[in-house]
């Protein structure tokens, strides 16, 4: 819902508090209690961060979580590319769709919890999923190319060179990067594997040598850390998003305060 690690678990952690502290036999059906209140909370908390968002400098990206998606829930996507997906809904849309598509809530369920009627709620989750219908699948990559990516991993965190990762890029790849005005990153996106490869050689060339790199799952897909040589500081966290044709995005979570969860 927030897109930021902290705040979710400050917000799930007190609604448990408030779960815990009242009497029993206030709370007819726990699981639409813990619901409604985890995501009023987030509702609240995105409404009020609303304008902040809106004059971020560059890209807004998700905080990311070092995981396996698989092992959180099989149900529930928390792939970076899906994430950035549900930026696109209005925060009413999203709380409908992540509550039908992951935790099995039916229409009767949601108008109970948004003071709505099933029809409103139908038509929620409706304009909800075709904002991110064919956005969001998911791809088979066969183990050729998989294996292909893993050694292309290997080598550009061990040595440095990163030949084999721009051999895989498409033609229209994209990258992001979210420096939240902290520290240096691209305010636009790049576009295109010419820009995106003189990018990441530039990129390589000048931090190389200064950066301790580890490859790493972060939100279940592949990924590069970035940590500085001297203290050990995480820096940077990129994460490469790939479908059946080669690496579609990369995107560098750059911004501190991102990062802090992780350090």
């Amino acid at each position: 819902m927030t897109g930021e690690v902290m705040v979710s678990e400050d917000i799930v952690q007190e609604a448990f508090l408030k779960w815990m502290n009242r009497p029993s036999e206030v709370i007819l059906d726990d699981k639409a209690y813990l619901a409604k209140s985890v995501i009023n909370t987030s509702l609240n908390h995105l409404a009020k961060v609303k304008r902040e968002r809106e004059a971020y400098k560059g890209p807004w990206l998700p905080e990311p979580i070092l995981a396996d998606s698989r092992a959180i829930d099989a149900k529930l996507d928390i792939s970076y590319g899906f994430m950035l997906l549900l930026e696109k809904l209005a925060p009413l849309e999203r709380a409908v769709f992540v509550l039908k598509e992951s935790f099995d809530f039916g229409y009767a369920e949601l108008a109970q919890l948004f003071d709505t009627t099933e029809a409103n709620g139908r038509q929620l989750y409706h304009r909800a999923k075709e904002k991110i219908t064919g956005s969001n699948r998911r791809f088979s990559i066969d183990p050729a190319q998989q294996q292909l990516l893993l050694e292309a991993f290997a080598k550009a965190s061990e040595t440095g060179n990163i030949d084999q990762l721009i051999q895989l890029f498409k033609t229209d790849i994209e990258v992001y990067s979210d420096g939240g005005g902290k520290v240096v990153a691209a305010l636009k996106p790049l576009i295109g594997s010419t820009i995106v490869e003189q990018f990441m050689r530039s990129l390589v060339s000048k931090q190389y040598s200064l950066l301790d790199v580890k490859p790493g799952l972060v939100n279940g897909e592949l990924a590069l850390l970035f940590s500085q040589k001297d203290n050990q500081l995480l820096t940077t966290v990129m994460i490469i998003e790939f479908d059946e044709m080669g690496i579609s995005r990369i995107y560098f979570v750059r911004n501190p305060d991102k990062l802090a969860h992780l350090q």
